[in-house]
């Protein structure tokens, strides 16, 4: 009987070091699931839409990698348009009725720091058709004359608005805008 009562005495031994150290599988499993690092959190940056004919388009898949340098990114682009900013004051056609001599409303707008040229391209081609000379501030052009005659249609084009800076040599910033052109039959 004796042995009996060791051989139980040892089971109950063999059982409780297995709850035991199946309670600790669990424990540390619990922790381990409990205390996962977590990934940085990225903030997704959707990329502005770029006009079709550009070189360069933008990645869609980039990603700031952290909100402090996200912030600042920000920040130093808001800073750079406040210094860029330009004010555009158009009709966005031109007519002619020789396909030479457009009626046009091109400003350099009172709310602009600098004064400008402007320069019209061809979409089609990417001919230039006309560079004004500089507009100071507040001026506009009510007509220009294009390199070559057009024939009667409609013709969409660029109009490049080129900012200079004091030196009237150094280009500070450009915008482009659609403009059509229009010649009646």
């Amino acid at each position: 009987m004796e042995e009996k009562g060791k051989t139980n005495g040892g089971l109950k031994i063999v059982i409780a070091i297995t709850i035991i150290a199946l309670l600790g599988v669990i424990c540390f499993l619990l922790y381990k699931l409990t205390h996962l690092p977590q990934p940085e959190p990225q903030v997704i940056v959707e990329a502005p839409e770029v006009p079709e004919g550009n070189v360069f388009d933008y990645d869609t898949s980039a990603v700031a990698t952290d909100e402090d340098s996200l912030t600042k990114a920000l920040e130093d682009m808001a800073n750079k348009a406040k210094e860029g900013t330009m004010t555009l004051k158009m009709k966005t056609t031109a007519s002619s009725s020789d396909g030479i001599n457009f009626a046009c409303a091109l400003a350099n707008a009172p709310d602009n720091r600098y004064d400008m040229f402007m320069t019209l391209y061809l979409d089609e081609t990417g001919e230039e058709l006309y560079k004004s000379g500089l507009i100071p501030l507040g001026m506009e052009i009510d007509s220009f004359q294009i390199n070559r005659q057009l024939n009667p249609g409609t013709y969409d084009c660029t109009l490049v608005y080129s900012q200079v800076n004091e030196d009237k040599t150094t280009i500070h910033s450009t915008v482009n805008v659609g403009l059509t052109l229009s010649v009646s039959e």
